[in-house]
């Protein structure tokens, strides 16, 4: 059985480094363009060959993202970046849109094809799109038994630590109608981190399945990714050296998670964590604060003092969480028992000097003190292959102007209850569309299948289209229109939801008669 690999952020050559010095088997990274967080510093393309070099001689892959969605007129900029990126020796791309999957493939042989979280793979149906994959990575919106059953059909990667978003991967439209920006394109505005009605009712806790590492690995995920292109150094550092211990102690049948380095990788940022999805966990919002909260100190008490729940010494930072604010200093003066001392224990009583209210909150954020070293085996350097423009099959990526013209103009219609669908129907619709879900269905509407579905639901979903005998569908969920595409008698309709971004994106889907 091959070693699960542990796969850590580069967002800029400081992090590259310190997830490679600190046991990274594989990195994933972004250049300037066409990658989900170009807010990150990222990689020049002319550096890439470099970045890739460096990795290479210490045994590390590339993995290099173009996860966004992509407009006709950046198509031929995309696969000239694609060029460069594959004659750097990239181990593997990261993409969202599905359509580009057979093309990348059939040009760029020698790489391997990953398929983003936000193409939103949630259950095995969708696989049929995918087969030519070499890897899919799973959403975070999967429980333990789903995707367990997905990755026996498919290597798959999913995230181990990290933060969550509050909708599905690739199907949010908040930062769009919100900030103007859309997660989709690599600018998400993080709308779910902003307070709503005094709280931050969206703002999800981090990600943490530390503890479900041999649960895991044994149910055969082949890869374990931490989230963090825009963390600093001390994060990607931090949440290296813990995960690599507690996969490495689990080979050597002695599991046991280090907490030292987990208090470390507190300290360097969390919102608080949980197991989320995976284990169906309820209390999932971080609703007192969207922001990193570093470890829990103690609560200032009526004297003024403080019960160490953790050690401090001058010159660590805190987080003082006030009732309508989160205010930061820097320890300066510490007092035990009316003596000025340098540093204190764990639970010791202490004064440090702050002003605080009694029952105030105090979260320590930062310490001067070197974080610990691990030992791990290093891997071996993997050989650089120089791949040349000749091995690359002449392929001229022009988009062709598509011919848009329709005999007849028709309205398509999406209502949410039967009394709409019905109001539509009498104004002229061509199509009316209602969940083919509602108790209150009936023949004479055309069935939606919506966004999310899992493989039982999809069953269900086809059973009442053939009950109902309905003909006309508005798909929302590409696992369903994979299983509905072959059936010539049905007249598909790919709902917004399923991200069709571009004239490539239109002829893949044309090759199948039924769909619009």
């Amino acid at each position: 059985m091959n070693k699960i690999e542990l796969l850590l952020p580069a967002g800029n050559w400081d992090l590259l480094k310190a997830a490679i010095n600190n046991g990274a088997d594989a990195v994933y990274l972004g250049v300037k363009e066409f990658n989900a967080r170009r807010r990150a510093d990222n990689f020049e393309l002319d550096e890439l060959d470099k970045v890739v070099l460096y990795a290479h001689e210490r045994g590390v892959k590339v993995y290099c993202t173009l996860n966004i969605l992509i407009k006709n007129s950046e198509i031929t900029k995309f696969f000239e970046t694609l060029k460069q990126i594959y004659l750097a020796g990239t181990d593997a791309i990261i993409i969202q849109d599905i359509a580009l999957l057979n093309i990348i493939k059939e040009t760029f042989p020698e790489m391997e094809v990953h398929i983003s979280t936000q193409a939103g793979i949630n259950n095995t149906n969708f696989l049929e799109l995918v087969k030519n994959a070499d890897r899919i990575i799973l959403p975070r919106e999967l429980s333990s038994d789903e995707i367990k059953k997905l990755s026996g059909k498919k290597d798959a990667e999913i995230f181990i630590h990290g933060a969550q978003c509050f909708s599905y991967s690739g199907k949010c439209l908040f930062s769009s109608c919100l900030g103007g920006r859309s997660g989709n394109r690599g600018l998400c505005a993080q709308p779910c981190r902003k307070k709503y009605n005094g709280e931050y009712l969206l703002s999800m806790k981090d990600l943490c399945l530390a503890k479900k590492i041999p649960e895991i690995i044994e149910m055969g995920i082949v890869s374990l990714k931490i989230e963090g292109r825009v963390r600093s150094i001390n994060y990607v550092e931090a949440a290296a050296k813990f995960y690599r211990s507690a996969i490495d102690s689990y080979y050597k049948r002695d599991f046991k998670l280090n907490n030292e380095l987990f208090k470390e990788l507190e300290l360097a940022f969390n919102r608080g964590f949980t197991q989320g999805y995976y284990s169906k966990e309820k209390e999932i919002i971080s609703s007192d604060s969207g922001k990193s909260r570093g470890l829990f100190l103690g609560t200032i008490r009526e004297d003024g003092q403080i019960k160490l729940e953790e050690d401090i010494e001058i010159d660590d930072g805190i987080g003082i969480w006030l009732k309508n604010r989160i205010d930061g200093a820097i320890i300066k003066r510490i007092e035990n028992r009316r003596t000025q001392v340098d540093f204190a224990k764990k639970g010791e009583t202490v004064n440090i000097f702050i002003r605080a209210n009694p029952e105030t909150n105090i979260y320590k954020t930062s310490t001067l003190k070197r974080p610990k070293r691990i030992n791990f085996e290093k891997n071996k350097p993997i050989e650089n292959e120089k791949r040349k423009l000749e091995d690359i099959k002449s392929k001229i990526f022009e988009i062709k102007e598509t011919n848009n013209t329709i005999s007849k103009k028709e309205l398509l219609v999406r209502v949410h209850s039967k009394t709409d669908g019905l109001e539509a129907i009498k104004t002229g619709a061509d199509h009316v569309f209602y969940n083919i879900f509602e108790h209150d269905f009936e023949e004479k509407f055309g069935a939606y299948i919506p966004i999310i579905l899992n493989d039982e639901e999809i069953k269900q979903a086809i059973e009442l289209i053939e009950k109902h005998q309905i003909k006309d569908i508005l798909v929302g969920n590409l696992g369903a229109y994979a299983a509905l595409k072959s059936n010539k008698e049905l007249n598909l309709y790919l709902d917004y939801s399923n991200n069709v971004f571009n004239d490539l994106d239109l002829e893949y889907y044309k090759k199948y008669e039924n769909t619009t």
